[in-house]
């Protein structure tokens, strides 16, 4: 059985919920921890440029430690609107790296714990592994995550938004392209994939609709950032059941914005979808 992560909330998780009905479940489990979430502070930096986010690391003294751990609140929003808000760690096991900082449950910021190599929700305990797979609920959806690194002479901290790898090949000149034989269940009417794609800065939703007919969409749903799934005749958001019709209308909230579809082109083979 998964070991649950320590159910101690620190002050940052106590002022986000309140007391409220939202943290009973967290709450209520405070007894019997060995150890307290973390509490990442929280810097303000600059908006990123050409996918790349800059960091001096001067600022960002933590992350010269291992198990030292950063709240990056960019100068830029999200999809949703929201501050872009990145969680970065200096993980004992892996070096350094960067998740997007909202657990797609609620929307809390995320917080790291060294000890359990594991990215922690203060809010309701969701946990997350280093790769940003989640392990634990109430999430059930996975964390965004990102590289980063020092640059050569080790004055400053760059995290790449763009993606670096997942289902689909890799972005050429602002273009994914791969064969139905590739991805085998774009083989059926009906059949979808959702994944990332290297160059990429979100993934991305492909859906059969008709012997001819490919549709692609951001697969980000509208809502809180989940990555959203075909069915069929519908698009579903795993997080917080949103459907979507196949224009990528909102058919049933809580999403209120529709995806936002990409332009595709498929001659029965091979598959181009324009991502940039």
């Amino acid at each position: 059985m998964d070991e649950k992560p320590c159910t101690r909330l620190g002050r940052r998780a106590l002022l986000r919920c309140g007391a409220g009905a939202a943290c009973a479940p967290a709450l209520a489990q405070l007894s019997g921890c060995s150890q307290r979430v973390g509490e990442p502070i929280a810097i303000e930096v600059g908006p990123p440029a050409k996918d790349l986010l800059s960091v001096p690391m001067a600022r960002v003294p933590e992350l010269s430690q291992r198990g030292g751990a950063v709240l990056l609140h960019a100068d830029a929003t999200d999809f949703a609107g929201r501050q872009l808000s990145l969680l970065v760690a200096n993980t004992s096991s892996q070096g350094l790296r960067a998740w997007g900082a909202y657990c797609p449950h609620a929307g809390c910021e995320v917080s790291w714990m060294d000890g359990e190599d594991s990215v922690v929700c203060p809010c309701h305990l969701s946990r997350f592994s280093v790769d940003g797979t989640v392990v634990h609920p109430p999430a059930n959806a996975n964390l965004d995550a990102f590289a980063a690194k020092q640059s050569a002479d080790g004055q400053t901290l760059i995290v790449d938004l763009a993606g670096s790898g997942g289902v689909f090949p890799a972005a050429i000149n602002g273009t994914v392209t791969f064969t139905v034989a590739e991805l085998s269940a774009l083989a059926v009417q009906g059949g979808s994939v959702t994944g990332r794609a290297a160059g990429v800065s979100f993934p991305l939703l492909v859906l059969r609709a008709g012997p001819l007919q490919m549709l692609a969409f951001d697969a980000r749903c509208p809502h809180l950032g989940c990555s959203v799934q075909g069915a069929t005749k519908l698009v579903i958001c795993p997080c917080h059941g949103s459907l979507f019709n196949l224009d990528g209308s909102v058919k049933l909230g809580p999403a209120t914005h529709p995806l936002t579809a990409l332009p595709v082109s498929f001659d029965g083979s091979t598959v181009t979808v324009k991502v940039a």
